[in-house]
């Protein structure tokens, strides 16, 4: 891979890496606790772009309001081989605990609102409106697994009738 080339998706997979392993000595628990911050990252795909599916990097961060409803940034990074797309949105989940997991196994219902920017043949900004459902296994008390799926809701036009309205999401990660 020529870093000259993929700036933005080497700085998205140093972060991940950053983020990941920063982390490795943190003691708090990951169970939804009201007041508390757990974050994640995960890698996918994003389909229905302007050039079709690309790769994804996704990140992003709740803040337990009780240990149903969390609030936070959502961070989803598109790379194709000339297509970088950037969203970014405020997130309101549900999350639930699946019966007879032990409290491992959960699920969580999401929506927000933000904006999306698309380089490609030409740039364009549009808003964008994220729903989706993840669902997230608690390895230990400080690692979860998990995958999540979301459709985004856009109006991108890159042009040359390349524009989209609708990207399905698939990403698989890890929350700390």
């Amino acid at each position: 891979m020529d870093i000259k080339g993929r700036p933005t998706m080497f700085v998205a997979i140093l972060a991940l890496a950053v983020l990941l392993f920063g982390m490795e000595g943190r003691s708090e628990a990951v169970e939804p606790v009201s007041g508390k911050w757990i974050g994640g990252g995960s890698l996918g795909f994003i389909s229905n772009t302007t050039d079709g599916t690309v790769f994804a990097f996704n990140l992003n961060f709740d803040r337990f309001l009780n240990e149903q409803i969390s609030l936070g940034p959502l961070v989803q990074l598109g790379f194709s081989g000339d297509l970088t797309q950037t969203g970014v949105s405020g997130q309101g989940k549900y999350w639930f605990d699946l019966p007879g997991t032990s409290e491992r196994l959960k699920a969580a219902f999401e929506g927000g609102i933000g904006f999306i920017h698309a380089s490609q043949d030409r740039d364009d900004t549009s808003f964008l409106i994220p729903i989706g459902a993840s669902l997230y296994y608690w390895t230990t008390d400080s690692l979860s697994l998990g995958a999540t799926f979301l459709l985004n809701f856009t109006d991108l036009d890159v042009g040359f009738g390349n524009d989209t309205n609708i990207m399905p999401a698939l990403a698989f990660g890890v929350r700390f």
